[in-house]
């Protein structure tokens, strides 16, 4: 059953790491290079789609690492143990991240609350932000992968 539960959690988990990545140098760097308005307009018509597309994800990089552990410890097994708890460590620290800062920040996009002189340096701080999430991301993939390599 762990193996089974590590093969999801390595999957989802590889596949929500690719498409942050994809987005961190797809999206932002786009983002950053239109004007104001634009960025707003664009914003407008595709934040939600974006939203909608990383939802699921994101709820299923988080959930199925954590039962992962969680079974792991209802199974009683001490090995591996520091593994596991880096990848939860990991997995809530990038979970964090939608609350300690894009949650405010995407809902400020979308109701155009930034001033137009600020949004290039929130579009960097979010990128920054954004990359923050990818390393935490990729700590919780590794250590899934270290963990199927062990099982």
């Amino acid at each position: 059953m762990m193996v089974v539960l590590l093969l999801l959690s390595s999957g989802i988990l590889g596949i929500f790491l690719g498409a942050q990545i994809a987005e961190a140098f797809l999206l932002v760097p786009y983002w950053k290079n239109l004007k104001e308005n634009d960025f707003f307009e664009l914003h407008k018509v595709y934040g939600k789609k974006i939203h909608h597309f990383f939802a699921p994800l994101t709820i299923a990089a988080v959930f199925v690492p954590l039962i992962t552990i969680i079974v792991h410890i209802f199974c009683q097994t001490n090995k591996n143990n520091l593994l596991l708890g880096v990848m939860g460590f990991s997995t809530i620290a990038f979970f964090l991240t939608y609350f300690l800062y894009f949650r405010k920040t995407n809902k400020s996009f979308s109701e155009k609350s930034i001033d137009n002189k600020k949004l290039q340096k929130e579009l960097i701080k979010w990128g920054n932000w954004h990359w923050s999430r990818i390393f935490f991301e990729f700590i919780a993939f590794t250590c899934s992968l270290l963990l199927l390599m062990k099982n």
